[in-house]
């Protein structure tokens, strides 16, 4: 039996528990798991192309640089393997009035590879950038990660008929040159067949906007 002695507490033993002590565990734990369940972390959306079987994933209505979606919630993580696919030949949307118009390839890149969604988990358990990567590898096998907001590669002049395929894809007279190409950001193409009703966690690396952040 405990008896309360002011801001201390004491056992028949006579052994002393301050109930500063007792608290100071419970109050790190609040406000740690508080504050990140408060945080936002970073999400996008996708569009599908049946002809080609690629997705478009991309920044609609995300914020890149202070997350837009709680991390409390529960989402699919978007994941993608990058296996030297070449790019298919899809034609490049305009980007007029966004800061890199002309350029509309930067936000149109082609990520080489698949995309593959989780099951839904929740922001928190997204401790860092590499347990993204261990929970995408954990569901889809080795060499799949977490999306990174400029996993798209891109190459200047790309667009219909314009760097795809290769020999033996296509057989293409214009074909991608996986070496020259450089890199894009806010929305990129991959083969998939992703639920276009749904939000997907991704990350970007050069932003607070990851729920570990």
């Amino acid at each position: 039996m405990y008896t309360l002695n002011g801001s201390q507490r004491h056992d028949r033993g006579g052994r002393m528990k301050t109930k500063l002590a007792l608290l100071i565990p419970f109050v790190i734990a609040v406000s740690v798991t508080g504050s990140a369940s408060a945080r936002n972390g970073v999400t996008w959306a996708s569009s599908h192309d049946n002809t080609l079987g690629i997705d478009r994933v991309g920044c609609n209505n995300c914020n890149a640089y202070q997350g837009d979606t709680s991390c409390s919630v529960a989402l699919p993580v978007l994941c993608l393997k990058v296996d030297g696919s070449p790019r298919p030949n899809y034609a490049v949307p305009s980007c007029d009035g966004l800061a890199m118009f002309p350029n509309c390839d930067y936000y149109n890149g082609w990520a080489q590879g698949h995309t593959a969604a989780t099951v839904p988990v929740a922001g928190v358990s997204l401790h860092s950038s590499a347990a993204g990567d261990a929970f995408c590898a954990s569901q889809f096998g080795a060499g799949w990660k977490m999306v990174e907001f400029h996993d798209g590669k891109r190459l200047p002049g790309m667009g219909l008929n314009t760097f795809y395929g290769n020999a033996a894809n296509w057989n293409s007279a214009s074909p991608w040159p996986a070496a020259r190409a450089s890199r894009g950001a806010w929305n990129f193409y991959a083969y998939g067949n992703l639920n276009p009703d749904t939000r997907y966690w991704v990350r970007v690396n050069d932003q607070p906007a990851n729920c570990w952040n």
